[in-house]
């Protein structure tokens, strides 16, 4: 992560909006020398605001950690079990 004065961020805006968007970085923007802003491409705050939902849901750490027990335990199904259970035929090719 970059950290630019205000002042650098306003002479260059066009290649800090640039350089956020191709590598999903971020530019920490600084006013008076402290910390004020922050720099992310769109990708990256669509990213980011994906993951808050998700980590939001009630009961989904629970849940993750049950699967990932499971599959440590050796509980797990595979594709014809699961498509026996689901009713899901094969597609024939």
């Amino acid at each position: 992560m970059r950290i630019i004065s205000i002042t650098d961020v306003k002479a260059k805006i066009n290649e800090y909006v640039d350089v956020v968007r191709e590598t999903r970085d971020q530019i920490t923007i600084t006013k008076n020398g402290a910390p004020a802003a922050v720099l992310i491409g769109v990708d990256e705050w669509e990213s980011i605001q994906e993951t808050l939902h998700w980590l939001s849901q009630p009961g989904l750490a629970e849940s993750v950690q049950q699967s990932e027990a499971d599959v440590a335990a050796g509980r797990t199904y595979g594709e014809d079990e699961i498509r026996a259970e689901y009713q899901v035929p094969r597609r024939s090719r």
